[in-house]
């Protein structure tokens, strides 16, 4: 009985422990945390789309630059094909127009009383031949674009068109007109084969 008061009035010493204070943290947000954002103030994917951009526009601009060189080489390659099929026959035809000259000086030097004359006629039978032979060569020339151009007796001589072999002074006529057609012109599509070559009145002295 002694032995349990003892025991229960023996009080052991409490153990000391140190409380040690709680670290203060700072959520302060005035500090910006530290980015590699360009001191121009633009993020680097931004840069990196319009430099992209910029790229994607001077290629599109090239491609479209590149196409329309293509059409217009296109183009006048046509247009040189067209060309050379059109006046391939130029140097012929511009020697076939002798030929015409001939025939046109043949039938005018017949008389036109002896044109359709009976009593004369291997002279009728001459001129039909060499009439039908110059309308044929003159259909096969509008067949090959080749004409004579206008009327240019007392037409205003111009000289893209007319080549002057004479000029006389003729009262009652306009200075600079034509007086006489000594040959026809000629036009291959638009183009002149040969200046008619004329007659042109002078101013009188």
């Amino acid at each position: 009985m002694l032995a349990l008061r003892r025991l229960t009035s023996t009080r052991l010493p409490l153990r000391q422990v140190a409380i040690r204070p709680l670290m203060r943290v700072n959520y302060s947000t005035d500090a910006a945390p530290q980015t590699d954002v360009p001191k121009e103030g633009a993020k680097p994917i931004d840069i990196t789309i319009a430099e992209k951009d910029k790229q994607i526009a001077d290629l599109q601009d090239l491609y479209r630059r590149a196409l329309a060189d293509m059409e217009n080489i296109r183009q006048r390659t046509k247009k040189e094909v067209e060309n050379a099929s059109s006046f391939a026959i130029t140097k012929f035809a511009k020697d076939l127009l002798d030929t015409a000259d001939v025939l046109e000086i043949a039938l005018k030097n017949v008389p036109e009383a002896e044109r359709s004359n009976d009593a004369n006629k291997s002279l009728k039978d001459f001129y039909s031949g060499v009439s039908m032979t110059h309308d044929n060569l003159m259909k096969t020339f509008k067949r090959a674009g080749v004409e004579p151009y206008g009327d240019t007796l007392g037409a205003k001589f111009d000289h893209n068109l007319h080549e002057a072999v004479f000029q006389a002074p003729v009262p009652g006529k306009e200075p600079g007109s034509v007086l006489e057609v000594l040959k026809p012109g000629y036009m291959i599509k638009g183009r002149v084969l040969r200046n008619a070559q004329v007659g042109v009145v002078s101013e009188s002295s």
